[in-house]
C-alpha cells in the first residue's frame, strides 16, 4: 500500500465517521479541562475545538462540517495528516536509502520553550545556509518538530524529527548539530532506518505523559495521565510556529485545514437525502429529526478510562 492510499479516502464511509465519532469523544475531557483553565492565551480557541464538528449538514450525498483548524483537535489533525501524506508521500517513497533522524537538545523549563524551539530550527536553517555556502548537498527531506512533557522533572523536551536520503548525511547532520548544541547528550542524537514514514506526520505531541506510582518497596508503576497546564504551555509556545517544515528539494505544501468542507459519503452509509442535520450527542451524531444516527461509534472501556486519566498541576477548577 503506498503513502497516498492509506488515507486518501474519496468517500466518508462508516469506519471513517466511527473514527471521527471516536476521535471527538476521546478529546472531549481534556478540551474542556483546557478551556476551564485561568489566564491561557488559548482558551478561545480551545472553545472553538470543544465545538468543532459539532454539526453535520448532509445536501444529497454531500456532508458539510465546519472545522477549527487548531493543532490540538484530533480530528482537524486527521485531516492535515491526510493531506501532509497525499502532497509528500510520493516524495518520501523515491528516497534512498530512507533515515530517520532525531535531534534533542536539553530539557528546558516553560518559560524558556518557545525560545528554545525558534532556537533549534534557526540552528538547522543555519546548518542548510552553511552548506548552501560551501555548496555541499543540501539536505533533503521533511523535518517535524515535537515536544513532551516530564512529569517527575517538571520540564520539557523539545526535539526534531527529520526523513532524509542516506546513512552518511544523517551523520554529517548530527555532527552540525552538536556544534551549535555542545551540551546536548550524544548518545539522545539517533540516525536510524525509516521504517514507518508514516508516523511522521501524526501528532506533534503526545497529549499523555508517564507518572510513576512509588511502592513501599522502592517499585515504580508507569502510567500515562494528560495533564492540561503543562499541554497548553506546550501548545502555546508553538503558535504560529511551522511543526512540519520540507528541506532540500522537497516543496513546500500549504498544511491548514479548511474551516468548512464538504465531503462525499458512500451510499451504503447514508441514503441520499434533499437535506437533514446531525448533531453530535457526545457520542454520535443523530438527526434531531429523524432520529437516525450517522454513526454507530461505541466506546471501549479503555477509552473510557483513558477520558477520565487527567491530574492537574496547580490550578483545579470549582466542579
Amino acid at each position: 500500500m503506498s503513502y497516498k492510499d492509506f488515507y486518501n479516502n474519496k468517500f466518508l464511509d462508516q469506519e471513517n465517521i466511527n473514527k471521527r465519532a471516536r476521535a471527538k469523544f476521546s478529546q472531549a475531557p481534556l478540551i474542556d479541562a483546557l478551556c476551564n483553565l485561568e489566564n491561557s492565551q488559548l482558551t478561545k480557541k480551545y472553545q472553538e475545538t470543544k465545538y468543532c464538528s459539532e454539526v453535520l449538514e448532509q445536501k444529497g450525498k454531500k456532508i458539510t462540517s465546519r472545522y477549527c483548524k487548531n493543532r490540538f483537535c484530533k480530528i482537524c489533525n486527521r485531516n492535515m495528516t491526510g493531506k501532509l501524506i497525499n502532497e509528500y508521500g510520493d516524495e518520501l517513497e523515491k528516497l534512498i536509502d530512507k533515515r530517520f533522524i532525531t535531534l534533542t537538545v536539553p530539557n528546558v523549563n516553560g518559560d524558556q520553550l518557545r525560545a528554545t524551539i525558534k532556537k533549534m530550527t534557526a540552528t538547522v536553517q543555519k546548518i542548510q545556509d552553511k552548506r548552501r555556502k560551501g555548496k555541499k548537498q543540501l539536505i533533503t527531506g521533511i523535518r517535524k518538530l515535537e515536544c513532551t512533557y516530564n512529569v517527575e522533572k517538571n520540564n520539557f523536551h523539545p526535539h526534531l524529527h527529520f526523513i532524509i536520503s542516506g546513512e552518511e548525511s544523517g551523520d554529517d547532520l548530527i555532527k552540525d548539530w552538536l556544534n551549535y548544541w555542545p551540551a546536548a547528550n550524544i548518545k539522545a542524537q539517533e540516525n536510524k532506518e525509516a521504517t514507518e514514514c508514516i508516523e511522521l506526520f501524526k501528532y506533534f505531541t503526545k497529549l499523555t505523559s508517564n507518572a510513576g506510582k512509588q511502592f513501599s518497596n522502592g517499585t515504580k508503576l508507569k502510567d500515562e495521565w494528560h495533564y492540561p497546564e503543562a499541554i497548553d504551555i506546550i501548545f502555546t509556545s508553538i503558535q504560529r510556529l511551522r511543526i512540519i517544515q520540507s528541506m532540500g528539494n522537497f516543496s513546500k505544501i500549504d498544511d491548514t485545514v479548511n474551516e468548512v468542507e464538504a465531503i462525499d459519503v458512500d451510499g451504503e452509509t447514508l441514503a441520499e437525502k434533499q437535506h437533514d442535520i446531525y448533531i453530535f450527542n457526545g457520542v454520535n451524531w443523530f438527526s434531531p429529526y429523524t432520529g437516525v444516527l450517522l454513526s454507530s461509534f461505541k466506546p471501549s472501556i479503555h477509552l473510557n478510562n483513558y477520558r477520565k486519566k487527567i491530574r492537574y498541576l496547580h490550578n483545579v477548577p470549582d466542579k
